[in-house]
């Protein structure tokens, strides 16, 4: 049986979020704060609130990994660099796409799913 994550950080994308030339996605650092960095050391957590850190974000869909940009400023936590190439391109994302984002203890890497498409 194929393992699926749990997908605890679920985004549902504006307008703004996949407009040409945008780079990065908001993330809620509650919940990052909650799902995520409760499995992170303390010093990648430290260096995300100070500089951007990459990381590699596996698509379970697509089974592939893509690299991207993280970092914390303030009440929010962004995914950014080729975010928007990586993802929001890549998939063809539009506004009212719902997108997952977790990390999966299983095999220790980020994971982003497409959870539900806007067809309208």
């Amino acid at each position: 049986m194929a393992h699926t994550p749990d997908f605890t950080n679920k985004i549902t994308l504006t307008e703004v979020d996949v407009q040409p030339g945008r780079d990065y996605v908001t993330l809620n650092k509650e919940e990052v704060e909650e799902h995520i960095f409760i499995h992170w050391p303390d010093y990648i957590i430290t260096s995300a609130t100070i500089d951007d850190i990459k990381i590699f974000i596996k698509d379970v869909d697509t089974k592939s990994n893509h690299e991207v940009n993280f970092r914390c400023y303030g009440d929010a936590c962004i995914f950014q660099g080729l975010w928007g190439y990586n993802f929001i391109q890549r998939r063809s994302l539009r506004a009212g796409d719902q997108i997952g984002i977790c990390y999966d203890l299983t095999f220790g890497v980020m994971c982003f799913s497409v959870l539900m498409r806007n067809y309208l």
